[in-house]
């Protein structure tokens, strides 16, 4: 049986999500799949490694925040990096400019290659800001990745 091609994008852009996140790096033992980070400042991103294994061309059409309090999304974007294939999650002060991004719709992942689809935020106050994953949009479909950013005066 052949599923519809939305279906296949987002099973795909799921396994994709939660198989770069096994491989890519070990953690601490809280955090054993490296998926959360702490960036001092007022400004942070974070960036998901997607490959398309799907031999059709994927649309990122979405990337927000699933949780999150103290902060606001400034950018939104996707860069095509084959560095994204073996990197789960990149936590950077650099927002896009530090990856090399585009808007979400300025491009689409084609098949066999990988990007890292990304979020900056900013702090809305003086307290912590923190991020508690984010939810990509693929054919319309949504798909959470538990990722977390802590955005602090000194992470030390």
């Amino acid at each position: 049986m052949t599923l519809p091609r939305s279906l296949r994008t987002v099973a795909l852009a799921a396994v994709v999500l939660s198989s770069t996140a096994l491989v890519a790096c070990s953690g601490s033992p809280t955090d054993p799949l490296g998926l959360a980070g702490c960036l001092e400042g007022d400004t942070g991103t974070i960036a998901i490694g997607v490959a398309n294994t799907s031999g059709e061309p994927i649309v990122i059409e979405g990337v927000d925040l699933s949780d999150a309090s103290g902060v606001e999304v400034i950018d939104r974007f996707i860069a095509i990096d084959e560095d994204a294939r073996s990197t789960a999650v990149r936590f950077d002060a650099g927002g896009r400019e530090a990856f090399g991004g585009q808007g979400l719709d300025q491009t689409a992942i084609d098949p066999d290659a990988a990007a890292f689809v990304g979020v900056e935020v900013a702090r809305t106050g003086s307290g912590e800001g923190r991020v508690g994953g984010l939810v990509l949009t693929v054919d319309g479909a949504p798909q959470t990745a538990p990722v977390t950013l802590d955005l602090r005066d000194d992470c030390g």
